[in-house]
């Protein structure tokens, strides 16, 4: 359920020629980049350059990772993974909401967004470069499922049906770390700003009083534009596009999608490329995702527009035309 990190340039290009440039005077423009996550963090603001914002910005991205990461063994989701299967776990609040809310988001999608998928998933990471067998797949779904989940944020505690539970947060954690990064500059006076976490994106505010504007680039052809899109001039816009054309893995030579259907066991196809646009961008984030797994089902992606209140550009299989849902 990762997103593919190096899709940023998908969007980014097209602001930095003339970014903030009105006709009066040119806005002065602040940046800053960072690793974190696996993948390159980068913030554009307007203003002037403010060091304790940053700084806040990057901690407070490093506390996500630490906290949320699959792959750190000191996280929650370490944690609930190793013992939560055998008790109730304690978690901060703002842990256990997280969780919370993708269980809703999971109801809201129809069950294609599915932080348990890594119950099935892991076997594709760790099956000693074999395709898992069907009755391996099979055994391992059982433990698929938001039921599969006691989530009680009254307490903060959370249980997992069985041993073979786990989960992954990977498919909404990067949007959730974005709105914290843009909630830290608002707190610090900054109004307009892209906060771009790996190509998974929040806009709010304006560039010089005009709309912020992005372009979706043909992942066959990276110079030719499919679509051009304005997001207004204030409030905020999150933004997350996922896809397979780039990050992918190979075993015994067949190649497969790293975005997992949480209904099969199994990586998804043709998903070449899906944009979401939404209020937030972990909200994006989430559906991105959901909408990559559900991609060739009409009816779940308009339900996911729906309850998501998103809006959804694809493009799959061998077609050269984006489609706008």
């Amino acid at each position: 359920m990762k997103k593919a990190e190096s899709l940023a340039k998908i969007f980014f290009l097209l602001f930095l020629p003339g970014l903030f440039c009105s006709c009066a005077n040119r806005t002065e423009v602040q940046s800053f980049t960072f690793s974190g996550m696996g993948t390159v963090l980068s913030v554009i603001y307007t203003g002037e350059k403010n060091e304790t914002a940053e700084n806040a910005v990057k901690k407070d991205a490093e506390t996500v990772e630490n906290e949320f990461s699959y792959y750190k063994g000191s996280s929650f989701v370490s944690i609930l993974n190793r013992e939560a299967h055998e008790k109730e776990v304690s978690v901060p609040a703002h842990v256990c909401r997280l969780i919370e809310q993708s269980l809703e988001y999971g109801k809201m999608s129809g069950g294609v967004f599915d932080i348990t998928y890594k119950s099935t998933g892991e076997l594709w990471e760790n099956n000693g470069n074999k395709i898992p067998d069907e009755k391996t797949i099979e055994e391992k779904q059982r433990f698929v499922g938001g039921d599969k989940l006691s989530v009680d944020c009254a307490g903060n505690k959370i249980k997992f049906a069985g041993k073979g539970v786990k989960i992954d947060l990977g498919g909404i954690a990067k949007g959730y770390a974005i709105d914290r990064a843009g909630e830290i500059l608002k707190k610090h006076g900054v109004e307009n700003f892209i906060v771009n976490y790996g190509g998974d994106m929040l806009f709010c505010g304006n560039k010089g009083g005009r709309p912020w504007s992005i372009g979706i680039r043909n992942p066959d052809k990276p110079s030719e534009i499919l679509k051009k899109l304005e997001l207004g001039t204030s409030g905020c816009k999150g933004v997350a596009t996922s896809g397979d054309y780039e990050r992918f893995f190979i075993i015994e030579g067949e190649t497969f999608s790293h975005i997992m259907d949480p209904k099969t066991g199994r990586p998804v196809k043709d998903a070449r490329s899906v944009t979401v646009i939404g209020d937030d961008a972990t909200v994006a984030d989430a559906a991105a995702t959901a909408v990559s797994v559900a991609l060739h089902e009409k009816e779940s992606v308009e339900k996911i527009m729906e309850n998501f209140r998103v809006k959804i550009y694809t493009l799959s299989g061998d077609a050269s035309f984006l489609k706008e849902w």
